[in-house]
């Protein structure tokens, strides 16, 4: 017999430094307060000496995490079907999570062997050795294979965490509307917060930055795509045009381009003090109670949920019209959003923020405020679990409205 309340989570792979695996830790935390319980099905994981923290914390909110070094959810091999129908009656799974297109595929197969639904999330991401080259790697360039995956193995609803998402999804693939469920990415507003005046000093001390510098930080795998480039090369500008900004770039994250992006950034002597890299970090919040800036200059984004912490904690952020931008920037009121691969239009929204004191505190408070109010986890648990429900229980198309500004 199927508990109503064990969702089997579906995922390619896991690579605990990235945005994915932040954000299935932070709805499975959720889940289980709400006393939901998730299985993780998954491919390969991976993760460094600084990330092992959240493949522990994952191992811990799971009910159970099933690892296939060599999952093909393309062409599942018969012990793989086996091993999951038997997880499946073991946990009384009665909902499927696929998180990615390719699980798509192996929910179906699962489907048909089970007769279990399944929801979806998709989470756009590109890689690539060449900077310049990767905002070439549009979501359109897969837009064919896309349909036909939709066509063939269309799951029961998609959650969509950000308008440009759910835009994808009906204009360019033909998704039906009444099966397209936007669910913001929460974060937790008790942890991420505006700090006080002792906790900000602490956290500029323990950095190492001095009362008169500006600090600007960047959160994000470290990854080309995430655009570190273009900073770097604007806080070269900012030096040139504005020498009496002292900026320090503050970088946390780790990832596979991590020794080619710190050749990037490490031409020259001022370069040693003006640009510091920490790696993956446990307590986030401290390098953005650190910061006066936040930006993320990516090429390519799902929603961005560094930008919603970052504006949490009263970091003014400046991202790139990737996925999230519109749901998270009233543009000049709470934030900016500067063109892709423009380090001088960077160089000039930095130079804006950090030279006028009382526009950044007006920025903050209201980037405060917008996070708070949409971005925070309880909304995002209350809204999946609803979502669950009906799927569970066959509600039909025309009772789930797509959610709209």
């Amino acid at each position: 017999m199927s508990n109503q309340k064990t969702i089997g989570f579906l995922l390619k792979r896991v690579d605990c430094n990235d945005g994915v695996s932040s954000h299935c830790e932070t709805l499975i935390n959720g889940l289980k307060k709400a006393g939901w319980n998730v299985v993780l099905i998954t491919g390969p994981v991976s993760y460094d000496h600084n990330s092992i923290r959240r493949f522990k914390a994952l191992q811990d909110i799971a009910e159970e995490w099933i690892i296939f070094e060599h999952l093909n959810p393309l062409f599942p091999s018969i012990d793989c079907l086996r091993r999951l129908k038997s997880v499946v009656s073991r946990h009384g799974i009665s909902l499927f999570h696929a998180h990615g297109y390719s699980m798509l595929v192996l929910a179906r197969i699962l489907k048909i062997i089970t007769g279990i639904g399944c929801v979806a999330t998709y989470h756009p991401s590109i890689h690539g050795d060449d900077p310049k080259a990767l905002k070439a790697e549009t979501l359109n360039s897969k837009t064919q294979r896309y349909k036909l995956f939709l066509r063939l193995f269309s799951p029961e609803e998609f959650i969509s965490y950000s308008s440009e998402i759910t835009s994808f999804l009906r204009q360019d693939l033909g998704f039906p509307e009444t099966r397209i469920r936007r669910i913001f990415h929460g974060i937790d507003t008790d942890y991420f917060r505006v700090p006080n005046s002792d906790e900000r000093q602490a956290a500029r001390q323990k950095f190492g930055f001095a009362p008169s510098d500006k600090v600007c930080v960047l959160v994000g795998r470290l990854s080309w795509n995430k655009g570190h480039d273009v900073l770097i090369e604007a806080a070269r500008h900012l030096r040139e045009k504005s020498p009496h900004i002292n900026l320090k770039c503050l970088f946390v994250g780790s990832g596979s381009e991590e020794k080619q992006i710190k050749e990037y950034a490490f031409t020259s002597v001022e370069d040693a003090e003006r640009f510091k890299f920490l790696g993956y970090v446990d307590h986030l919040r401290e390098a953005y109670w650190a910061a006066d800036v936040f930006t993320l200059p990516s090429r390519s984004e799902g929603f961005a949920l560094a930008v919603a912490e970052a504006m949490c904690c009263g970091a003014v952020p400046i991202r790139t019209p990737a996925g999230g931008a519109k749901d998270q920037i009233d543009e000049g009121l709470n934030g900016f959003v500067v063109p892709f691969d423009d380090s001088e239009a960077l160089s000039d929204r930095l130079q804006l923020l950090l030279d006028q004191d009382q526009l950044r505190s007006q920025m903050s408070e209201a980037a405060r405020n917008t996070a708070q109010q949409k971005f925070s986890v309880t909304k995002m648990v209350q809204d999946t679990v609803k979502l669950y429900k009906e799927v569970q229980l066959g509600i039909s198309e025309d009772l789930i409205v797509v959610e709209r500004h």
